[in-house]
């Protein structure tokens, strides 16, 4: 399979859109390009979808993706409940975790038959990250859900003036040896991912520790 049969679609928020768009894939970007209008023209072997959607625009696309092209296709469901997804779309051979990917540079993949893994290695090593396969997608996977809730934990402490940001972050580094402080990890993953996987997790479970803070959503909304 040459790169120029591997299909991408992304969303220009996504964490790893210019590196993409750098390769010699057939890329969409869905705010400028629609894939449908050349659907007939298109023949791709796999279809990568990066794009940051909530739950129901991300199944409104997977739905058309599936009925307009046979190819099968991997998404990254970072933010999203990844097992329903995997359970719906017979054609969606693989989920990722590719917006928000740990501090080894390591990405959460869980693909339904192992021999598809070496095609979604290659398309991450394309962006310098590497593949760390996981039996299940779940919810936000693991490393994402449990860093996204750390994270708005800290932003909570910080509105209720418990300690400040240097503080959290001085902490979470020589307290307890994490590679980063959460304030900084949070900017480093990007806000949005993280409020994205949090107001879906919350959505699903109704859960109040999954409620996003106040500032991290205003942070976010800013940055986007």
């Amino acid at each position: 399979m040459t790169t120029s049969n591997i299909m991408v679609l992304a969303t220009n928020d996504h964490p790893l859109f210019e590196q993409l768009k750098a390769q010699d894939y057939l890329f969409f970007d869905l705010k400028t390009k629609d894939p449908f209008e050349e659907r007939k023209t298109l023949k791709p072997d796999v279809i990568f979808d990066f794009t940051l959607l909530d739950h129901d625009k991300k199944e409104k696309l997977l739905k058309n993706l599936s009925m307009q092209f046979e190819a099968p296709l991997v998404s990254d469901l970072s933010c999203l409940w990844g097992e329903y997804f995997m359970e719906k779309f017979p054609n969606l051979i693989g989920a990722m975790a590719a917006a928000i990917w740990s501090p080894q540079a390591k990405v959460e993949v869980c693909s339904k038959n192992e021999s598809d893994l070496p095609m979604v290695r290659d398309v991450l090593r394309s962006c310098n990250l590497e593949l760390h396969c996981v039996k299940s997608a779940g919810h936000g996977f693991i490393y994402p859900r449990t860093i996204s809730l750390l994270i708005n934990e800290a932003y909570l402490a910080v509105e209720d003036e418990l300690a400040t940001e240097t503080d959290l972050d001085t902490a979470m580094k020589y307290g307890v040896n994490y590679p980063l402080g959460l304030v900084e990890w949070s900017r480093k993953i990007g806000l949005k991912p993280v409020v994205s996987l949090l107001d879906d997790l919350f959505e699903k479970t109704k859960q109040n520790r999954y409620r996003a803070s106040v500032s991290l959503r205003k942070l976010a909304l800013l940055k986007s």
